[in-house]
């Protein structure tokens, strides 16, 4: 099959043109013909555009990148253009938004350097990125990817530079007044994943591994359902729900903003996620032995120095510092926070991965 070649930002401008000159915003965003996915290109993105391709196959489904030509696989799936254009050029970023009648941000990285009160890249990519978007919105609401664990109350209590930009970027988001949906999943699984999948390769190298951040503990969420989240999501702001619209939507207009924690039926420990991981890959587990926090932190420093993405970094073990579990909160600077159960998914357990790390 011949690929499409990588569209630029302005051939994709008329795509909703027609759109943006309807009476009301919510007008324009149900007549429109494109939703703008950002930082699409992973492993939740990549599964997201399927999800969204069958869900809404009217729509274009728009993702930019600075290297398109690397991501040609998902101009496979029917809908998805690729966009050759930089996110973090603000005339591209408003190009692309004009372009748009809906935007998803799954922008996010797990490394920075360090610096108070978080690193350069944490600052471009989880503090920068929002914010323009938030200056190149018009009629267009958001879906914003960002974490669970995060504090826009108190942004200065969070323990790590992943935390606290995450959450800073929240709570701009949230007291801005924007039509806006925050998505915070915990750790993500599902085929392909590069988190339990890492862990079956890191349980197989040895009996014995001693691990940092070993009590912190964690509700894994399937990749699917996160995606039937979003999907849902997207289909009320665009209005699409009519009969359908779940329970924890029924009190909330289109242009209401919504927090939604997105986490799994059972919470680990992370020591819990390596046995499992390690045991479904190969049939046995490793002993485990918890490292205090100043030993893990001479472990994470030695990963921080290996070569490639760390498997573990400083930072990451500053995140294990809280649990990375649903808030129990009913509301976030205001904002109402809603859950999957509310949304109508029955979150799937971890023991759905286990055909899929057995044949890795």
């Amino acid at each position: 099959m011949q690929q499409a070649a990588p569209l630029t930002h302005e051939a994709s401008t008329g795509l909703a043109d027609a759109a943006l000159s309807a009476s009301s915003p919510a007008k324009a965003r149900a007549a429109a013909g494109s939703i703008l996915l950002i930082g699409a290109s992973g492993f939740i993105g990549s599964t997201l555009l399927g999800h969204l391709s069958r869900l809404l196959p009217d729509l274009a489904l728009l993702v930019p990148s600075r290297r398109a030509w690397r991501h040609q696989a998902l101009s496979t799936m029917p809908r998805v253009q690729l966009i050759q254009s930089d996110i973090h050029d603000l005339s591209d970023l408003k190009s692309l938004v004009r372009s748009s009648s809906l935007v998803i941000n799954l922008a996010g990285i797990l490394h920075s350097d360090r610096a108070k009160p978080w690193g350069r890249d944490f600052d471009r990519v989880h503090v920068q990125l929002p914010l323009r978007l938030l200056e190149a919105l018009d009629h267009q609401a958001l879906i914003h990817i960002s974490a669970l664990g995060c504090q826009p109350e108190a942004v200065d209590q969070a323990p790590s530079m992943y935390l606290r930009s995450k959450s800073y970027a929240e709570q701009q988001l949230l007291q801005s007044g924007h039509p806006l949906s925050v998505v915070r999943p915990s750790v993500v699984f599902g085929p392909g994943d590069r988190f339990l999948h890492v862990f079956a390769k890191l349980g197989g190298l040895s009996p014995i591994i001693p691990l940092a951040g070993a009590q912190a503990r964690f509700a894994p969420v399937h990749v699917h359902d996160l995606c039937e989240a979003i999907g849902l999501l997207v289909l009320h702001r665009f209005d699409r729900l009519a009969n359908r619209r779940p329970p924890g939507l029924l009190d909330l207009g289109i242009e209401a903003s919504i927090v939604l924690e997105a986490f799994g039926p059972k919470a680990y420990s992370l020591a819990d996620l390596l046995r499992f991981a390690t045991h479904a890959a190969h049939g046995s587990s490793p002993w485990i032995v918890p490292l205090p926090y100043t030993l893990g932190a001479i472990q994470a420093r030695l990963f921080e120095a290996l070569p490639g993405p760390p498997l573990m970094s400083l930072d990451n073990l500053d995140s294990m510092r809280i649990d990375n579990l649903p808030s129990g909160k009913s509301e976030v600077l205001g904002v109402r926070l809603k859950t999957l159960d509310e949304l109508g998914i029955r979150a799937r357990g971890l023991e759905t991965a286990r055909e899929d790390l057995r044949r890795r």
